[in-house]
């Protein structure tokens, strides 16, 4: 439910956020940089801090400005505890959900979609050097399950959420939520086996740090 109630307010933000309904606290032109490019790179972890490193994940993103939006595409690599990425389909997997629960798999991500910036949180902390920016994005997925050695690939979407200060004119840290859906299927045992006999639903929320430079 915890992992629901936080999808649902990311996906409510930036709802918000891409329909333009946030307001527009600051215009400050110091604030707003005539800069094009974006180059992002973001470290996540599990957000259970008792298990922080059942899910570690690398991105790097690019985006180019486009009117009021950015176009982003990235790539990113996980690396996770089973159970925390997906429920076992003993079918597709050929393996008892208890063998796989904690041994560690890959992710490899590709996504490409649009960000927005707002700067609502500039409200609440009195400073014109924080804003937000969030993401919707389509994704393509690899997933290795090392135990059988079975590879699954497909379509997901990711959401991520950025909180943002301004360490300087062309660079920014923040902290960022981000969280993933997938669904990617192995290739078949036979021509008729169903999909849901070949296909694993991945489903994970990340929190970490997110590093970006203007240019």
């Amino acid at each position: 439910m915890k992992k629901i109630s936080i999808l649902l307010f990311v996906i409510a933000f930036n709802a918000q956020v891409m329909a333009g309904d946030i307001l527009k606290i600051n215009y400050d032109n110091e604030f707003t940089p005539t800069f094009n490019n974006r180059f992002s790179f973001m470290l996540g972890a599990n957000p259970n801090f008792v298990r922080p490193t059942d899910i570690l994940n690398f991105a790097f993103a690019y985006a180019n400005k486009f009117n009021n939006f950015w176009l982003d595409a990235h790539v990113s690599i996980t690396n996770g505890v089973f159970r925390k990425l997906t429920t076992n389909n003993s079918a597709a997997t050929g393996t008892s959900g208890q063998t796989l629960e904690d041994k560690r798999d890959n992710l490899t991500t590709f996504g490409l979609g649009f960000s927005k910036e707002s700067k609502l949180s500039q409200e609440f902390f009195n400073s014109n050097s924080t804003y937000e920016i969030s993401t919707a994005s389509l994704t393509y997925n690899i997933f290795k399950e090392q135990t059988q050695s079975k590879s699954f690939t497909g379509p997901g979407i990711l959401t991520k959420f950025s909180l943002f200060k301004k360490t300087s004119e062309s660079s920014s840290i923040g902290g960022l939520l981000a969280y993933h859906l997938a669904v990617v299927k192995r290739s078949k045992d036979y021509g008729t086996e169903p999909s849901s006999s070949s296909s694993l639903t991945l489903s994970h929320l990340t929190i970490g740090l997110d590093f970006s430079l203007f240019l």
